[in-house]
């Protein structure tokens, strides 16, 4: 507890700052175009006690008294969000105005460390890893590195076979599903030499900020650079790794330190198990909360291998031969299962887009009555849209596992639903490939191989899903607020 000499202090700080900024937010808002502000009561803290409890509740309040574009101030901070499907859509279509290139830098060096140096004063960055990413991950170029994540995964699953000891495993689903993924993951893209289980701590962006997640980051960065001195750690990594060490080692000018590539690999490494782990453990938590738990996905499935082994007799779906099962893997119709995988994501994802104005008197197209300048950043809060009932009706708020099976994924008016799991424009995340075809195909491998159930010992089937941390907003994929608690055992 504070004593009163150092809340007094505080107070003072806090009301100098408000101060302060009152006067540069006077200024710069002058512009009666600028939009609205939340109201809030306490300067300098403003709505962040209100957004930090439930920021669905206070986006979808703010939303609906000052429209699809808002002001917060929380914390000394005013930030401009657009909640709307079609301003979102406006701001990504103007790209030459609403520019995302000055975050992505400086997430670059904030978030993952890579050094100013690199960012700003060497172009290999600009000029040839990130249209690198682009090209390696595009859908006709990812299949590699999905097949890389479905071997390791048949690996791994022998291991989750040998702790079924009895009748049935009682584990959590965090070791069942998110740890396991993690550990495929890594092998696909740095190769099976990498020591995964070294990764203690994969801190998210907020934390990133504090010493504890800084410390983290550090120590992912340290055991990056030792795995880069590892003799033939080469071999079986992914391309895009393979030729981002090449690159900057043998092309940029001058070259990279391997503590500079080790940075840049961490913040691939970084979204890849940050987000693509707990979709796929949303997308199993999230079915087996469900009144008939797994069962609709086992009976699709089941049936996809049942004809498929009726077309090609004798074929080999254990995984002792890979070819036979990646072939049915990626041939199977498997729509509920692949709209299982969306939905979950739709639900359980808080992204947002953040673009900086580059220009003065700049609107939004539908929006004229807002008018913006250059350094002003806005800030596209995707699960708005996710959320919103107009687009995917009053059960918005719901997990509905057969969604976008069908007519579920296009509008009365014909129009595609917008998907913003990923992001979008020019911000879209260019692992989103790999991520859905690659959690696609480890859901069915699990369920080829498992029987998982709820353990109600802990847990009620209809009870509704674990709760998401919603301090992670704007991050990503959420994490459960407890453990899920199963019963794991052998499909016959």
């Amino acid at each position: 507890m504070l004593d009163s000499n150092s809340s007094l202090t505080v107070a003072t700080t806090a009301a100098a700052g408000a101060a302060v900024l009152g006067y540069y937010y006077t200024k710069k808002n002058s512009n009666a175009r600028r939009p609205p502000v939340v109201s809030y009561t306490i300067p300098w803290i403003g709505s962040a006690v209100t957004l930090g409890k439930d920021p669905d509740t206070f986006f979808q309040n703010a939303r609906e008294k000052y429209g699809d574009i808002f002001t917060v101030q929380a914390a000394g901070m005013r930030s401009t969000y657009v909640t709307s499907a079609a301003a979102i859509s406006a701001i990504y279509r103007n790209s030459k105005s609403f520019v995302f290139s000055p975050t992505r830098l400086e997430f670059s060096i904030k978030l993952f460390d890579i050094p100013r140096s690199v960012v700003y004063d060497n172009p290999y960055l600009k000029e040839s890893i990130f249209p690198m990413h682009h090209r390696v991950l595009a859908p006709a170029n990812v299949t590699p590195m999905v097949d890389a994540l479905v071997k390791h995964s048949v690996d791994i699953l022998e291991d989750l076979n040998a702790k079924i000891t009895g009748r049935q495993w009682n584990t959590t689903l965090e070791e069942f599903a998110h740890k396991p993924l993690f550990r495929a993951i890594s092998a696909a893209m740095l190769g099976p030499l990498f020591p995964a289980e070294k990764v203690r701590v994969l801190p998210g962006a907020p934390t990133l900020f504090v010493q504890k997640g800084i410390r983290a980051r550090n120590q992912l960065i340290d055991l990056f650079e030792e795995y880069l001195g590892t003799p033939g750690w080469e071999d079986e990594a992914a391309e895009l790794v393979t030729m981002m060490a090449d690159g900057t080692r043998n092309e940029s000018q001058p070259p990279w330190t391997d503590r500079e590539l080790a940075a840049a690999i961490n913040s691939d490494y970084w979204a890849a198990n940050g987000n693509m782990t707990w979709g796929f453990f949303w997308t199993i938590n999230l079915m087996l909360h469900e009144p008939q738990s797994l069962a609709p996905l086992y009976q699709e499935l089941d049936a996809a291998r049942d004809s498929w082994l009726q077309a090609h007799p004798g074929a080999d779906l254990s995984g002792a031969n890979f070819t036979e099962l990646m072939d049915f893997l990626n041939n199977a119709s498997l729509p509920l299962i692949t709209s299982t995988v969306s939905e979950a994501l739709r639900v359980s994802s808080s992204s947002f887009s953040i673009r900086t104005v580059v220009e003065d008197g700049v609107t939004i197209s539908g929006y004229p009555q807002f008018e913006f300048s250059k350094g002003d950043v806005l800030v596209c809060q995707a699960r708005s849209v996710h959320l919103d009932q107009e687009i995917y009706g009053s059960d918005a708020a719901t997990f509905k596992p057969d969604r976008f099976v069908d007519a579920g994924i296009v509008t009365e008016g014909g129009s595609r639903k917008p998907f913003l799991a990923f992001g979008g424009g020019v911000s879209q995340c260019e692992g989103r490939h790999f991520a859905a075809k690659g959690s696609k195909s480890v859901m069915a491998l699990y369920l080829l191989n498992f029987d998982i159930k709820l353990d109600p010992v802990y847990e009620k089937p209809s009870s509704g899903s674990t709760l998401f941390d919603m301090s992670r907003i704007g991050t990503g994929i959420m994490h459960p607020t407890k453990p899920t608690h199963i019963l794991v055992s052998k499909r016959k």
